[in-house]
């Protein structure tokens, strides 16, 4: 079946290349996106992608990664660097039997290193995915990086990925470039590109996403809990793209006032 490539109003534009492709899929919202948009503009069998199980509280993402690259029949590994685990859980409320929680976005305002900050995780990732993408002869990696990223964390910036491609470019015979088609891209954009793709490939690609820090749990409802950094972006994101409350009610563990609350904000 010949797919369209799905745009934006043309703000999301991927290169043209006869090479394989790589993405880091997390199975949040961000890379869930993109690897559709890559499979609906490259193929299945030129997609690569990988992820990374560091013993993060909310390893379900790692379920929902599983659960999409299988619906796109893609390539797909997991890496485990349980030393990140060993190293940041004093420190880093992302790991899991920390004994810091994550904290809410009301308590993060103005905090300029948020505590799910784990300590040079993306630059270790960065050079994995890059030796994976130079073995799977992929020149190009995507990641999800998008416009309101850079909040709380420095290695998640564009300024970033521009040192990473600085370096990488060192390689003197098989280059590999990070790009990021999101950069100008809000969560709201994001949704809206998603319920297109749903369109395309004929189930809710949403339903195999996770955002939340805090993991699936029974203190939650077992739903995103709508309160840590990812989760405020994310629902406001859902209801900023004209989201139903149903639909909002069913993904994050909130109440109509709350969501009608952050509704008259906007």
């Amino acid at each position: 079946m010949n797919r369209k490539l799905i745009t934006i109003n043309q703000l999301v534009e991927l290169p043209e290349t006869d090479k394989n492709v790589c993405i880091a899929l997390s199975g949040g919202l961000d890379s869930t996106t993109l690897v559709y948009l890559l499979v609906n503009k490259y193929g299945k069998d030129r997609v690569k992608a990988l992820s990374f199980d560091f013993g993060q509280r909310h390893n379900i993402e790692l379920d929902m990664a599983v659960a999409t690259a299988k619906k796109l029949g893609i390539e797909h590994n997991i890496y485990k660097l349980d030393y990140l685990k060993e190293i940041a859980q004093a420190t880093c409320a992302l790991i899991a039997g920390s004994e810091l929680k994550p904290k809410t976005a009301e308590e993060n305002a103005g905090d300029p290193q948020v505590n799910t900050y784990v300590p040079f995780r993306n630059l270790q990732f960065a050079a994995i995915t890059a030796a994976y993408a130079e073995s799977q002869e992929c020149e190009t990696v995507f990641q999800g990086l998008n416009a309101v990223d850079e909040y709380g964390y420095w290695d998640t910036s564009l300024e970033f990925t521009k040192r990473v491609n600085d370096v990488l470019s060192l390689n003197r015979q098989n280059p590999v470039e990070f790009v990021a088609p999101f950069v100008e891209l809000y969560k709201d954009d994001e949704l809206k590109l998603a319920t297109q793709l749903s369109e395309v490939f004929g189930w809710d690609i949403l339903e195999s996403t996770w955002s939340c820090y805090n993991g699936k749990t029974e203190e939650h409802n077992f739903k995103e809990c709508g309160v840590c950094n990812t989760c405020t972006e994310k629902l406001t994101g859902y209801i900023q793209a004209g989201f139903d409350d149903n639909k909002i009610l069913n993904k994050f563990n909130v109440t109509t006032e709350s969501i009608e609350r952050i509704r008259s904000q906007l």
